[in-house]
């Protein structure tokens, strides 16, 4: 295997660790799923549309999606963006629990219900040219893109399966990027379809949280240009946020790591307030039980750490939207 597609070992490490805590948790309580699968269809919506631009925050997000609640401030696009991606992530579900590979018509179909009422092309490929803002990738004419694509799905299940299944997702996440078969809508299927071979190898929903969106573009730049590393950490840091949210579901992460917000703050040295507000925006994964946020001193941790390395940006959003 390259050495340029490979995973930090240490994150190789805590993710195979606690893949197998969640293992020998199996199989979770229908009640704990539920719930998990609610949380996940509102996250997994708020993030990666908010990497696209979408200004709806995660409760505003929920709202939109559970009840139907128009939100003032913001356009009907976000709203119907919001409610399109919770449909195709229900297709998404489905299609994980399916044995056979991933082929055009589940994709295309997974791409009508993301621009449903958004292009007049949802569901087929572009017939036209596209381009990646701030990319220097071209992607390939559209004549092009109906024989590259057919590459693509031969390669899922050839070249592909020598990589394990975090590479290998990763791996077509760019490939799938590069050829940019749509004219609109492009990287929220190509989320929703790195979700969907992780699932069925076993991990759960990864997510890709919108505080990291600088360095997964920057990420999938440098993969265009042969480097994939990058990417591969992406992609398994969404991974282990995964397995994070489940474990804590399910109380098999240690009792320390479960910590009222307060008392984390403190310890950390970070304003309350604020990572309150990081919670409720989805930038540091946590939990609300009783009225009370806890999260971990571990992802607050590393969000400093990202803020300090300046990979994230850091400040409370601008009114209607995320800074």
């Amino acid at each position: 295997m390259s050495p340029d597609i490979r995973m930090d070992p240490r994150l190789e490490r805590r993710i195979a660790e606690k893949r197998a805590t969640l293992d020998q948790q199996r199989p979770l309580p229908p009640a704990i799923l539920a719930k998990l699968a609610d949380d996940l269809r509102v996250r997994l919506t708020y993030h990666s549309n908010a990497i696209e631009g979408n200004t709806l925050d995660l409760g505003e997000t929920q709202l939109v999606i559970a009840h139907g609640v128009t939100i003032g401030g913001h356009s009907l696009k976000e709203h119907r963006e919001a409610v399109n991606h919770a449909t195709a992530y229900d297709l998404m579900l489905d299609l994980a629990q399916r044995t056979a590979e991933i082929d055009a018509a589940a994709l295309l179909q997974l791409h009508a219900l993301v621009m449903h009422d958004l292009v007049g092309e949802a569901g087929t490929y572009r017939r036209g040219a596209v381009f990646i803002s701030g990319s220097e990738h071209r992607p390939p004419h559209h004549t092009q893109v109906s024989g590259l694509m057919g590459d693509w799905f031969a390669w899922l299940s050839s070249d592909g399966l020598a990589y394990p299944p975090i590479l290998r997702a990763a791996l077509a996440h760019e490939m799938l990027l590069a050829i940019h078969p749509f004219l609109d809508g492009n990287g929220r299927t190509a989320r929703l379809v790195l979700n969907l071979q992780l699932m069925r190898a076993g991990y759960p929903v990864a997510l890709l949280l919108q505080g990291w969106r600088l360095r997964y573009i920057q990420a999938l730049e440098q993969a265009h240009h042969g480097r994939y590393s990058p990417l591969v950490n992406v992609v398994g840091r969404a991974v282990e946020a995964g397995l994070d949210l489940y474990l804590e579901a399910c109380d098999a992460l240690p009792e320390e790591l479960r910590r009222p917000l307060r008392e984390v703050a403190e310890e950390r040295g970070i304003d309350a307030g604020y990572l309150g507000w990081l919670l409720r925006a989805g930038r540091v994964a946590g939990a609300k039980r009783g009225g009370r946020w806890y999260v971990a001193a571990a992802a607050v941790r590393r969000y400093q750490d990202e803020v300090a390395a300046g990979t994230i940006p850091i400040g409370r959003p601008r009114r209607g939207g995320e800074t």
